[in-house]
């Protein structure tokens, strides 16, 4: 059933607007006026097509609305009248409208794993464990899983961005004068010097040569710039990209230990919510986000269909680590394999957290110190014509 945005007032006379789901947009105009509103626009929602189902929210609005959806059916609510209570409480105008096809959707006999299916807005792996949730009797529980879920990932992922603020905003600011005093000041100091008819300083004309190249031809560099990155992000198999996130010094074993982390937790909250262990395992690989790791899951998929065990398939492979194996069989053997994954998932949270607070801690100061060596190389080669000139004047 289409969708149509709408604006109206309501019998207070205050302006509102919102969405509708009716089969026409006279259907839409009456269905508003039934409600006790007035409606003076009416228009399809072009989002309600599915090829504008493209676009995503953030993880914090998703996992908020989420929770908002479990509390509702916890407190006795249908699902229908829950989705539709989201429908009008949700700011996000893209979540809301999604949520509005749900409800259209689910009014026409679709579940809601169904309903949410044909929507990209929604993850697979929400969807994946949706329909478990509903076939087990426990959509509350598997909502309030993913929302937290959902909150983790997000805080995972501020923690790496905020790390990184200070060392790009020192670099953009060095940068940013080295570049002024290379391109500006120095040129202005030439043409002084240039009137006692004396010759530059060795440094002081390297300095200014540099800094007559950068003004002369910064747009061929930027060019070139974005072109290799570019090449990069295009051209470069995505193999040996991930190969080279892995193998970084020093942060590619933090990034390992996410990777980890996010197939644990998801792992163990799949199966936790009754999901098949072989299903789990294929939906948890949709997370990791790395083609390297994928293939050894993919092995370790096959060796689970042929009935190993998952320990064992995992100790045929080489990223997998000692400890994660152990706790794998323990939570095999004890049936707890959700609580063990997601202590494993804790420890490499944790692990990520340690080696990246050593990484930017080693970082700032050496950042600070390298920018700091190479401007005062270049304050000195410009302060040294100026000595000059004062002992020629004096």
């Amino acid at each position: 059933m289409p969708l149509y945005e709408y604006k109206a007032y309501n019998r207070q006379g205050k302006g509102i607007d919102g969405i509708i789901d009716a089969p026409s947009r006279k259907s839409a105009y009456e269905k508003l006026k039934k409600q006790g509103c007035f409606p003076y626009e009416v228009a399809e929602d072009k989002g309600s097509h599915p090829v504008a189902r493209t676009f995503s929210v953030s993880r914090d609005n998703l996992a908020f609305s989420l929770t908002q959806l479990a509390t509702l059916l916890s407190a006795g609510m249908t699902l229908t009248a829950a989705i539709d209570s989201l429908v009008m409480q949700v700011e996000d105008k893209g979540l809301s409208r999604a949520f509005a096809r749900l409800r259209s959707q689910i009014a026409e006999g679709k579940s809601l794993a169904k309903a949410m299916e044909g929507d990209k807005i929604f993850p697979p792996l929400l969807v994946r464990m949706i329909e478990s949730g509903e076939s087990v009797g426990n959509l509350e529980l598997i909502l309030e899983r993913y929302a937290d879920f959902l909150e983790k990932e997000s805080g995972a992922v501020k923690k790496i961005i905020g790390a990184l603020v200070y060392p790009a905003v020192i670099m953009t600011a060095s940068f940013g004068l080295i570049f002024f005093i290379l391109t500006y000041v120095a040129p202005t100091l030439v043409e002084v010097f240039e009137g006692f008819n004396k010759k530059l300083p060795f440094i002081t004309a390297v300095i200014i040569a540099l800094g007559t190249f950068l003004k002369k031809y910064v747009i061929l560099i930027a060019i070139l710039i974005a072109g290799a990155v570019f090449v990069y992000l295009r051209y470069v198999p995505r193999r040996i990209k991930d190969t080279i996130k892995a193998r970084l010094p020093l942060v590619g074993r933090a990034y390992r230990y996410l990777v980890l982390s996010r197939w644990a937790r998801t792992l163990g909250m799949l199966h936790g919510g009754g999901v098949t262990l072989l299903k789990a395992l294929e939906t948890a690989r949709g997370v990791v986000d790395n083609v390297v790791f994928e293939e050894e899951l993919k092995t370790v998929e096959k060796s689970v269909e042929k009935g190993q065990s998952l320990s064992l398939a995992l100790s045929r492979l080489t990223f997998f680590p000692p400890l994660l194996i152990q706790m794998v069989e323990t939570g095999q053997q004890s049936g707890e394999l959700e609580k063990m994954m997601n202590v494993v998932a804790n420890f490499y949270e944790k692990e990520m957290d340690r080696r990246l607070s050593v990484f930017f801690q080693l970082l700032e100061p050496l950042l600070i110190l390298v920018l700091g060596v190479v401007v005062g190389f270049v304050v000195i080669s410009i302060l040294l014509p100026i000595f000059e000139i004062n002992r020629l004047v004096r």
